[in-house]
């Protein structure tokens, strides 16, 4: 994650849960002020120009600006944004429906496609914007919106999940209004037609015995007036609400005349349940037709009911019913209280399901939000009822495990959610296997809330790294893995321009005469502090901090270059081909094959001559994606290989819908081969898959005279490896393509290292 991103995350996380506490604790009367706040506390640190809230009127077909902040020397829009017909946005209503954000980083570069979005945004001014849709129960009820004026604003995807907790907020809060609005309207019209009859009313003597019972009273809470006479009006409070209540009659007592209120407490009723009530006292002593404490208790049992139902919604996750992460932190931050004093642990176990995408992707999103609401049911199945089960978004789930006796125990508890999984989940009249790679820390007492999620999610990640469906435990070593990590993203910053980074070659050799016939291009770092960095270490965290996309461009266009010096040299002879390996953030950026396209034109290398190389687990990440882009480059005429193959999850028949010409078989399956026949089976698979597919077959990573034997037995076409030659500079690998083509056989090793 860049650090502009990581910056603006840890921001918005500081600032978000303060709003969604205040949101908490907001009356009805008060939800405008809040909102208000709270576009300006998010427009303020975000630093856009404009936030708002707009609502939807369905039945009049209109939008209505109704909120709204503005930066200074940004002009007002409100006035003008009433009463807007739905369809000025209707492109975006859809999206607003499924649940989905509409992000534009740069108005100006929207495609010609999106171009009646742009017509609208642009003559306002508008450079940037995203708009986050406030929906209830499926039901559309309007958007936040953050324009930015003066300059171009990309947000993270982190804080668009930031902004969608604060609209869930909002969007309950706003529900909570609406309902106590309906139930107002509704008490309104009893009043009318009920009068004065729809109240508990009662009188007490100074020591808040009942001297008399209103005729209500019967109606409301079941109570005979010969029962009630003498009794304390505090011995029907429910115990928690005891002394609220007789504090406000005291003060009664104390005010003669003037109306106390009483806050909400419950009464019990004749049946045996509690009732809510919000009542009034006023000390009529002096009055001699009264002589004593008029109390008029009002029912609001149902309203109590909705507040619930709405706070419930605000804190729980509105597909599996979990708490979210607002009520995780809340109940993380009390737990770490709690194990200060003690001095129990707490762990935290951070639970990502494993290619939960491809589920929505092959089965539809529907198949997707009922795997997340049985995995939601297992994982409280295994916890105990004093721990949490939280959704903390997409197919994410975090388990707050508190009052633990050691650190085992919270592992423990960890190994009990992934087991969980071991069962597959039935989806469709189905089964499907369905695993989770999990994290966990264990907290000290004297933690930080979002640092102990973090340390969770990046061990939970660790666990991805290391092969999915496993634990891993949040530990120094990973600690110092993660400074590591932020070194390396701080110092690749600038490696290009530094001369850091250089592109060393493997030969890749054809079987049937011996020839090389090019090479693989591979991306090198020679760090001034820390030496040689291999590619394992610092292409993730390229990945991570979007730095891929230029050192995949740098690595192409040294590539070519060298390609076209080699194949000039050589004169008619054979053309070499170059492979290069291509990033699945390469893939979906858009500009692929425009950027290839360019590179290929300007050293004057033909298009078949280059081979772009995709891991199958990348293909499979963006499936839809990666198809059309791959379309694109096939047209240009670039090769297209697929890398590792075997190790990934992608089905015959989504192989054959890809332009692809080369399945590259992994060195997994050659490392064993020669003594493993199952091996030897798998890659004659592999190579009559091939064959029927009317693709080339590489073997990588052959290392032994033997693999080399058996994988020309088996008919494989071209191979690389150590056996054969190591990866190595430009100009050693420029004369080994060069030399006469009665030499253009295997190099040994000594001698490549002698060149070296």
């Amino acid at each position: 994650m860049p650090d502009r991103d990581l910056g603006e995350l840890l921001g918005l996380l500081e600032l978000i849960p303060e709003i969604l506490r205040a949101f908490g604790d907001l009356d009805a009367a008060d939800l405008d002020a809040g909102i208000d706040d709270a576009l300006r506390r998010i427009g303020s640190y975000a630093d856009v120009d404009r936030s708002y809230l707009c609502l939807l009127d369905e039945p009049n077909g209109v939008i209505s600006n109704t909120h709204e902040w503005c930066a200074a020397g940004t002009e007002p829009q409100i006035d003008e944004l009433q009463q807007v017909p739905m369809e000025a946005i209707a492109w975006w209503l859809p999206r607003f429906r499924s649940g989905q954000t509409v992000h534009i980083p740069s108005v100006d570069d929207l495609p010609e496609a999106r171009a009646d979005e742009r017509d609208l945004l642009a003559p306002q001014g508008i450079r940037s914007l995203v708009t986050v849709p406030l929906l209830s129960s499926g039901r559309l009820v309007g958007f936040l919106g953050f324009d930015s004026v003066r300059s171009t604003r990309d947000w993270s995807y982190g804080s668009l999940l930031l902004l969608g907790a604060v609209a869930d907020v909002i969007c309950g809060g706003l529900m909570r209004r609406e309902a106590f609005e309906a139930l107002a309207r509704r008490e309104e019209r009893f009043r009318a037609l009920a009068r004065h009859s729809s109240d508990a009313v009662m009188v007490l003597d100074g020591a808040h015995r009942f001297v008399e019972l209103g005729p209500s009273v019967e109606r409301v809470l079941g109570w005979h007036d010969q029962l009630r006479v003498g009794s304390s009006y505090l011995d029907a409070v429910q115990h928690d609400d005891v002394d609220r209540v007789e504090l406000a009659l005291v003060h009664a007592s104390q005010a003669p005349g003037r109306e106390i209120r009483i806050s909400d407490h419950r009464l019990r009723h004749a049946d045996g349940s509690w009732r809510w009530f919000l009542a009034s006292a006023v000390d009529l002593s002096d009055d001699p037709s009264i002589g004593g404490i008029v109390v008029n208790a009002h029912e609001i049992t149902s309203r109590k009911v909705i507040e619930e139902a709405l706070q419930h919604q605000a804190l729980h996750d509105p597909l599996t019913g979990l708490p979210n992460r607002g009520l995780l932190f809340d109940r993380l931050e009390h737990a770490l209280a709690r194990t200060e004093r003690s001095r129990r642990s707490v762990g935290v176990v951070f639970l990502d399901l494993d290619r939960f995408k491809l589920i929505n992707d092959s089965l539809g999103h529907t198949m997707g939000d009922e795997l997340l609401i049985q995995a939601a049911r297992r994982l409280a199945s295994v916890t105990r009822p004093r721990d949490t089960v939280a959704r903390f978004g997409g197919d994410e789930f975090v388990v707050l495990l508190e009052d633990l006796p050691d650190d085992e125990a919270a592992v423990e508890g960890a190994e009990r959610c992934l087991l969980a999984f071991d069962e597959p989940f039935v989806l469709g009249g189905r089964e499907h296997v369905i695993t989770a790679s999990a994290g966990v820390v264990i907290a000290e007492a004297k933690g930080d809330a979002e640092a102990i999620l973090r340390d969770a999610d990046s061990a939970m990640y660790r666990a991805k790294e290391r092969g999915r469906a496993r634990l891993e435990r949040f530990d120094q070593a990973l600690r110092h893995q993660l400074l590591r990590r932020v070194e390396l993203a701080q110092a690749l910053h600038g490696s290009i321009d530094r001369g850091e980074l250089y592109v060393e070659y493997q030969p890749l050799v054809r079987l049937r005469d011996d020839a090389t016939i090019g090479a693989e291009a591979l991306l090198r770092w020679e760090h001034p502090r820390h030496g040689t960095i291999g590619p394992s270490e610092f292409i993730p965290v390229a990945e991570e901090h979007g730095l891929i996309v230029p050192l995949g461009r740098f690595v192409l266009d040294v590539a070519l270059a060298e390609l076209r010096r080699w194949n000039d040299a050589r004169g008619d002879r054979e053309p070499l081909l170059m492979s290069v390996n291509l990033s699945v953030h390469q893939l979906i950026q858009g500009s692929l094959a425009r950027t290839v396209a360019e590179l290929l034109d300007r050293h004057g290398v033909a298009a078949g001559q280059l081979c772009l190389e995709l891991t199958e687990s990348a293909l499979m990440e963006e499936p839809a994606a990666g198809r059309a882009v791959l379309a694109e480059l096939r047209e240009l005429g670039v090769g297209i290989a697929i890398d590792d193959f075997g190790t990934g999850y992608s089905s015959l028949a989504y192989l054959r819908e890809l332009p692809v010409n080369t399945l590259k078989i992994d060195r997994s399956f050659v490392t064993e081969l020669g003594t493993e026949a199952r091996d030897s089976r798998v890659i004659a698979a592999i190579i009559g898959l091939a064959d029927e597919f009317g693709m080339t077959t590489v073997a990588e990573g052959v290392e032994t005279a033997r693999q080399l034997s058996e994988l020309r037995h088996l008919g494989c076409e071209v191979v690389q490896g150590y056996h054969l030659h190591r990866p190595t500079s430009a100009e050693v690998m420029g004369e080994l393509v060069g030399a006469p083509r009665d030499d253009q056989t295997f190099i040994p090793m000594a001698r490549i290292s002698s060149r070296t």
